[in-house]
């Protein structure tokens, strides 16, 4: 009967230390999200703009330059920045920030779409998303704030 009872117990044992990093993991991503949100709630300043898009491994190379658009965003706007000078699009005027189902690098792609004089247009890129680097989730917060009726993914490390 004792010996039924210690294997019982050290199974048990053995369940709750092996759950126990997933428990801490899921509440850092939680506390992760709530503080993203509570920043942009807060109003605090987003001055200089912060990039949010990844780089990736393998760049396009145009006369000893990278080739590709890189993503930024501050309070007020998201940038599309290839060159010198971005092109800067007011977060109110952003209708989604969805995930895309593609995957590159073992990460997702985001697609962001706006509007514009032009029509609608849409970007796509894999954000920089990480344990330390939470932008992307600030920019997410940001356009919920800026534009309720956007349609606007939830984001988490593993995505």
């Amino acid at each position: 009967m004792a010996s039924a009872l210690e294997g019982v117990l050290k199974t048990v044992g053995f369940i709750v230390l092996a759950a126990l990093p997933l428990v801490i993991l899921w509440f850092i991503l939680r506390r992760m999200s709530a503080t993203a949100r509570s920043t942009v709630k807060m109003g605090l300043r987003l001055h200089p703009p912060r990039r949010i898009s990844g780089t990736s491994m393998t760049l396009v190379m145009v006369d000893g330059k990278e080739d590709r658009e890189h993503y930024f965003f501050d309070a007020e706007s998201f940038y599309l920045r290839r060159g010198p000078v971005p092109t800067a699009v007011p977060l109110s005027q952003i209708t989604s920030v969805t995930r895309t189902s593609d995957v590159i690098y073992a990460r997702y792609i985001w697609q962001v779409c706006f509007s514009r004089e032009a029509g609608r247009r849409c970007v796509t890129f894999t954000n920089n998303l990480s344990l330390f680097n939470r932008d992307f989730l600030l920019f997410l917060e940001a356009v919920r704030k800026a534009n309720p009726l956007a349609t606007v993914d939830r984001a988490s490390v593993i995505f």
